[in-house]
């Protein structure tokens, strides 16, 4: 074929076939995301009002780029739909129809029908008249930002990885404040200078990055029967960033104190003690059991527990005993001596009680890093998870079994903020075993009428209240669960 003729007569084909655009230029199948459902979704939400979404328009690119079927999106985790407030959807365009309103077949998962094609090129937008709304899973920790997708349908130029919107859980309003770092344990009256940090949190408990210029005023509270002294130093200072931040403190009077921030509008904090003293005395003189102490300049965290410092060796054993890293209070290098120091903690029997598990002082403390933990460091019924992996582990008879429903997770009385993140790598060096069942003693009912109760991991049928009642089983205690749970677990006879 001559070819300056094939040039032609594929132009042709490609005009008849309607993919030259605008003045003869060469144009492709491929829809685009005129109007992305991007939002900032407040903390708060997860126990108030959901947060409206913009209008999400997608536009073809040539007729036909939507394909018929039905199209379904899935959010990112950490965030669920309002599935009480359907939103609406309108077309335009020559021939595209579908679904008036968006359908959900879960609460992470939204639909349409796309019942007919386009035969001119157009588009369809959601939530321009009742929007899509959307609220965050838990109020902390914050969600990582994530891109709702397109996970089931046919869109031309639309991959699975196509981005809908970007959704950014961000901390909610002002509530509250916390001392994120703690004065120190123990001070010299009149000459010691020390410093302290306060945040500002929402109810939750995440620093509001955003509040600025609040003044916050810290003042001091005796714990100890005496004589109230003077906090000197700059004692009311504004927020940069959530964060009011104090140095140059110095208090005059010996005996045990705490300091007090307040600021208006929000709920006030309350520092660790302090105990002020006269002179060079042993730091551990009045220091209770359990507070968390570190010196300058060294990384190491210490509980003590009865004038003995024991060490942390890990992040994860230092957050599965329920600890944060702003209740760390500094001591002065001047008594690294008065201490003794004891086992690391979850290296001895009690870790409220130190018994004859401390040592001289000349022990090396054994630094906090990233060193993968142990197994026998994290304390039965603490909860864990992988950075980046949705799974939740609980640690069973000193191995981890993944938990595999809300309502497993609940019965072992877990709240969201119970659960420690800790990486891939220290996963690997853990013990699993399996999954994790509901603990003895959990009450549970599925669609049928019985009552069971959880023995020795397996299910006991409640004949009558007499039994309930007898072994002091209380109706508002029972989890209603799908009956396809139920069959997860063994029937293993009948309560008594």
């Amino acid at each position: 074929m001559n070819k300056r003729f094939f040039v032609i007569a594929l132009g042709l084909v490609l005009a008849v076939a309607g993919v030259f655009g605008p003045k003869g230029q060469l144009a492709f199948a491929a829809a685009t995301i005129t109007s992305p459902a991007t939002a900032s979704i407040s903390s708060d939400s997860a126990l108030g009002s959901s947060v409206a979404l913009p209008i999400l328009t997608l536009t073809e690119g040539l007729a036909g780029d939507i394909a018929t079927g039905t199209l379904t999106w899935v959010l990112p985790s950490g965030f669920v739909l309002d599935t009480s407030s359907p939103a609406n959807v309108v077309y335009t365009g020559t021939g595209l129809s579908g679904s008036s309103v968006i359908n959900f077949p879960d609460n992470t998962h939204f639909s349409l029908n796309i019942s007919s094609t386009s035969t001119a090129a157009g588009s369809f937008s959601i939530g321009s008249a009742t929007p899509l709304k959307a609220k965050a899973t838990a109020g902390t920790p914050l969600a990582t930002a994530g891109n709702t997708t397109l996970s089931t349908g046919t869109i031309a130029g639309i991959a699975s990885t196509t981005n809908f919107g970007t959704l950014t859980q961000v901390p909610g309003s002002p509530a509250k404040l916390a001392f994120t770092a703690q004065p120190p344990a123990a001070i010299t009256a009149s000459s010691t200078v020390f410093g302290a940090t306060v945040a500002v949190q929402d109810q939750f408990g995440n620093i509001v990055a955003t509040d600025n210029g609040r003044v916050v005023t810290l003042s001091p509270t005796l714990v100890s029967s005496g004589v109230l002294g003077t906090l000197s130093g700059s004692t009311s200072i504004n927020t940069n960033a959530g964060l009011a931040a104090y140095s140059g403190l110095a208090y005059n009077q010996t005996g045990t104190i705490q300091l007090v921030a307040q600021s208006a509008g929000l709920t006030s904090a309350t520092s660790g003690q302090i105990v002020a003293s006269s002179g060079s005395v042993p730091a551990s003189t009045g220091l209770p059991n359990g507070i968390l102490v570190k010196f300058p300049g060294d990384p190491t965290i210490y509980m003590v527990v009865n004038g003995t410092l024991r060490p942390f060796t890990t992040p994860a054993i230092f957050r599965a005993h329920g600890k944060k890293f702003e209740d760390v209070r500094e001591l002065d290098n001047e008594h690294a001596n008065d201490f003794s120091i004891g086992k690391p903690v979850g290296e001895s029997g009690d870790d409220n009680e130190d018994g004859d598990n401390s040592s001289s002082g000349t022990t090396t403390p054994i630094t906090v890093t990233s060193t993968p933990p142990t197994i026998s460091g994290l304390p039965d019924g603490s909860v864990v998870k992988v950075a980046g992996n949705p799974t939740v582990y609980i640690v069973v008879n000193g191995q981890l079994q993944a938990i595999p429903s809300l309502d497993v997770f609940r019965a072992w009385h877990k709240k969201f903020e119970d659960v420690q993140t800790i990486t891939d790598s220290q996963l690997q060096n853990l013990t699993l075993a399996g999954v994790a069942g509901f603990p003895d003693g959990t009450l549970l009912k599925g669609s049928g009428q019985t009552i069971y109760v959880v023995k020795n991991g397996q299910l006991y049928g409640i004949p009558d209240m007499g039994v309930m009642n007898r072994h002091g089983y209380k109706l508002q205690n029972i989890i209603r669960i799908q009956d396809k749970e139920m069959e997860h677990n063994r029937v293993g006879g009948v309560e008594d």
